[in-house]
């Protein structure tokens, strides 16, 4: 049986808005919740409605070093234009993910999404995702068309 889902409480949260800088673009707002949020979730204690203690030591901690993050990209990278972050970099397929693949069976993706405790359109993209993958692992280079 899978783990229950966690989310990030609005308190845990507010620990970062309430630091980000006034007039913050909302890209990098929104790059910055999500380096957050991906720490947060990371943890047993995500979703506590009211941190304290050792937890909000931690949610501070984290939320300073996304700030950090932050400031870091917007030096060496601003004024390069939008940013662009492609899926596939970040599509390395969990374990969960893989094994959810080899139960594929072409159309079952209520069946996975119900075993899985995630949504049809979750399932079809995380199977698009593994499928791309194997098509381009079989495809290689065409002679002649590599870039310089």
């Amino acid at each position: 049986m899978n783990a229950p889902r966690r989310f990030i409480s609005a308190a845990e949260m507010a620990i970062l808005e309430q630091r980000l800088p006034i007039g913050l673009a909302e890209g990098m707002r929104d790059l910055a919740l999500c380096l957050y949020e991906a720490l947060v979730l990371a943890d047993v204690r995500a979703g506590t409605p009211a941190p304290a203690d050792a937890w909000m030591v931690q949610l501070q901690l984290w939320s300073t070093q996304v700030l950090a993050q932050l400031q870091h990209l917007a030096q060496e990278m601003g004024g390069r234009g939008g940013i662009y972050i492609a899926k596939g970099l970040i599509a390395q397929l969990s374990a969960r993910d893989r094994e959810m693949c080899a139960k594929f069976r072409g159309n079952n993706y209520r069946e996975l999404a119900h075993e899985y405790g995630l949504t049809e359109m979750r399932v079809r993209q995380i199977v698009d995702t593994w499928q791309r993958e194997q098509f381009e692992k079989r495809q290689g280079r065409l002679p002649g068309l590599d870039q310089a």
